[in-house]
């Protein structure tokens, strides 16, 4: 039993943060726009080893026949993201057999699912101010937003008849009036636009999302979303279906291993209208936040109560930040971002020093040694 040094390519998406995942990982300074350092098995983008038995996690899947069931990224992000929901399991697997029959290549622009795996994801921020939209929230606080918004307005007539819209006939129809790419929604996005220029407290989300896309109808749907802020430690937990959108910051991001994203906008990317509304939950919710729990002296786990990962096993991130005896229940990735561990197993000692990343292939007990903030990626 061992750990094994795992590397990977930092992708640099145009949201991305200059120099972000460095900072978070304590790598030489650079000011190359960073956005998500995977760690993980997946396909498009497999973390590689040293190993002489293999070279990459997709090939110890294949050689072991066990199935990561989680992809960890560590994210940066300097702009919002596109506002994205991602599928159940039943729905990635009948989408992606729909589209590989009909013979969508899998890098095409207009591909919504590239592989048969669910992706609920949960975020963990690594520094305060993480910014994120997650979730409907409830109506009645929406309204009250728009209601201020319409009073500042010049033009307040699209922001009413939004407002009367969501008031009659809720979320769903509303969502679908967003995504209608309609003058009328065209008319309302201007109209937001202008009143938050003559008042950017009511709902400081449309300046950010102004500013990444001007005047994108994405800027009305995200209206009628959370916008939260984490301080460090804080997280959420985004299942199927849910609506989110990160807006800026850093953070630890653990999902199934898949990469299928069906968007709402805030993107140039391809946005299937249809398929996003077979996919969202449309729900309220005041607050997503999800509470760590203890597992041990100096360990806290970050995790979801009953959504499992693409082949059904629960996943879960640890967070270790000092002196710790712990069971690990899988195949392990550890990461550190901040001081220095010591990991003994099997009576052999590993310094894992700021920045460094590791695989543990099965389960097994460990011994923790030192201070700072380790990251453990696990199934259940």
């Amino acid at each position: 039993m061992r750990l094994i040094p795992i590397e990977n390519d930092v992708q640099p998406y145009a949201w991305g943060m200059p120099g972000g995942v460095s900072r978070a990982l304590g790598w030489p300074d650079t000011a190359d726009v960073q956005a998500e350092l995977w760690l993980g098995a997946h396909p498009s983008l497999p973390s590689r080893t040293p190993d002489a038995e293999f070279a990459t996690l997709e090939e110890w899947e294949k050689q072991s026949g066990t199935t990561l069931p989680y992809l960890l990224k560590v994210l940066t992000a300097s702009k919002p993201l596109s506002l994205q929901a991602h599928p159940n399991p039943a729905q990635a697997a009948e989408g992606y057999a729909r589209e590989e029959a009909a013979g969508i290549e899998r890098s095409a622009f207009n591909r919504n699912y590239k592989d048969p795996y669910a992706k609920p994801e949960l975020i963990v921020a690594l520094t305060d101010g993480f910014q994120a939209l997650c979730g409907f929230r409830p109506i009645t606080q929406t309204t009250d937003v728009l209601s201020r918004l319409a009073g500042v307005a010049v033009v307040p007539e699209p922001i009413l008849a939004f407002l009367d819209r969501l008031t009659a006939e809720g979320l769903r129809e509303t969502v679908g009036f967003t995504l209608s790419r309609t003058p009328e929604v065209q008319a309302l996005v201007e109209a937001l636009i202008a009143a938050h220029e003559a008042d950017a407290t009511i709902a400081p989300v449309i300046g950010y999302a102004h500013e990444a896309f001007p005047n994108d109808d994405g800027i009305a749907f995200a209206l009628l979303l959370n916008h939260l802020t984490l301080q460090r430690g804080e997280s959420l937990w985004l299942p199927a279906g849910n609506v989110h959108a990160y807006l800026q910051g850093s953070g630890m991001e653990l999902m199934g291993p898949s990469d299928n994203v069906l968007r709402g906008g805030l993107t140039p990317k391809h946005v299937d209208e249809a398929e996003l509304m077979k996919t969202l939950v449309f729900e309220e919710s005041e607050d997503p936040r999800l509470e760590p729990v203890v597992v041990a002296d100096n360990v806290v786990s970050y995790r979801p109560a009953t959504v499992p990962s693409g082949d059904g096993v629960p996943f879960e991130l640890w967070e270790v930040t000092g002196d710790a005896a712990v069971s690990v229940p899988s195949a392990a990735i550890f990461v550190v971002t901040d001081g220095e561990f010591t990991v003994t197993l099997d009576g052999s000692a590993r310094l894992l020093a700021r920045g460094t990343t590791h695989f543990l292939p099965s389960a097994t007990d460990l011994a923790i040694t030192g201070s700072g903030r380790l990251w453990i990626a696990t199934a259940q």
